[in-house]
Parts: C-alpha cells; sequence; structure tokens
C-alpha cells in the first residue's frame, strides 16, 4: 500500500532512489479501528497522515453539534492544517469511519525531508495546490450554490462517499440538516423514478 502512495507521488515528480527510501524509512504505519481518534479539539497536530486504505473524517463541535468538514479516503493527505503548520492547538477532530491504514510523518521529520531533499518541496507544493483548489471549491459550494446543486455535486464528485458515509454526516458537509437531505433525495428520486 505504500508502495502504491509513493507510485502516486512519482506522477507529481520522480523520486531518487534516495528520496523513495527515506520516505518508506520515516512514514510509520498504522492500523487504527473505525471510531478511534487521530486527533482531538484543543490537541496540536504533531503528525501528517495518509490514508492507504479506509477511510478518515474531520469535524468540529458547533453548539455540541458535529459539523462534517472532510471526508479523506485512500490516499487522500490528513492534517489539520492550521495545528499542524502553526504549531498551536486544534479547533478539529479527526476520527476513523473505517478501520484503516495509514502511514504518518512528525511534524519535525518532513521539515527534515524539505530540508534534505529539495526536490520534494516541488511535490508538496503540487499537493499543497491540490487541496487549496478543493477548499476553495468546497467554500463555493456552500456559499453560492443551492442545496439541491450541493448534493448533485456531492453525486456527481464522490459516489463512493454515498455507500460509505452515513447521511447525517452528508448532510453536515453540505451544510444542511439531515431533512432537507432527505428530501432532496426524495425529489430527485421521484424525478428519475
Amino acid at each position: 500500500m505504500l508502495r502504491d502512495f509513493l507510485t502516486r507521488l512519482e506522477t507529481i515528480h520522480s523520486l531518487s532512489a534516495s528520496l523513495r527510501d527515506r520516505l518508506t524509512k520515516d512514514l510509520e504505519i498504522l492500523e487504527v479501528k473505525k471510531r478511534d481518534k487521530l486527533l482531538r479539539d484543543g490537541e496540536r497536530a504533531d503528525y501528517l497522515y495518509v490514508v492507504l486504505k479506509g477511510m478518515l473524517r474531520s469535524y468540529y463541535l458547533r453548539n455540541g453539534v458535529e459539523i462534517t468538514s472532510r471526508f479523506m479516503l485512500e490516499y487522500h493527505i490528513v492534517v489539520s492544517v492550521n495545528s499542524f503548520y502553526k504549531r498551536m492547538p486544534g479547533y478539529e477532530f479527526i476520527e476513523a469511519m473505517e478501520d484503516s491504514t495509514l502511514a504518518r510523518i512528525h511534524y519535525d521529520t518532513l521539515q527534515k525531508l524539505y530540508t534534505d531533499f529539495i526536490e520534494f518541496n516541488y511535490t508538496a507544493r503540487i499537493l499543497t495546490e491540490h487541496y487549496f483548489s478543493f477548499t476553495e471549491e468546497r467554500l463555493f459550494l456552500l456559499r453560492k450554490q443551492k442545496t439541491e446543486d450541493r448534493y448533485r455535486y456531492f453525486v456527481e464528485q464522490y459516489p463512493e462517499l454515498l455507500n460509505r458515509a452515513p447521511l447525517g454526516q452528508i448532510a453536515s458537509y453540505l451544510g444542511m440538516n439531515l431533512e432537507t437531505l432527505s428530501r432532496i433525495r426524495a425529489k430527485i428520486s421521484k424525478r428519475t423514478g
């Protein structure tokens, strides 16, 4: 599984044999169970994770209600951005939604990799651009789109999540309550059925 992730990195920029060896050494493989928390509100994120198998989500609490902010599937990078990069306590939870296999790297180890392998900075920049784009797209979706359009977009972009994530979490991710999501699904089903 780690080999598959490294191969994916190779599609961005070639990895020298020494960089590949170092990544293999520095990325710790971790098995987590469904509902295990990798990070809790108020903790500092010391690790960046890669999902090798399984699914995670991040969420925060608003008035005691869980609001899902991200779903991370295989080969997604998982990090509480402000907490990890600013070295401060975070405000979100990161939780396994399925039994999962992860690779993780400590903040200090990652910084040393960037120093020791300047070419790896290019790969990191391309990945960062990808995630910035994804974040902007999500913000546009939540702020500008009608609820039905948000759901349609979700179905088109992330069809595998419909079978892997509970509807309540999907609803909170889309910025609506479960009743609204159920109404939209019934309305669409009636039109297509």
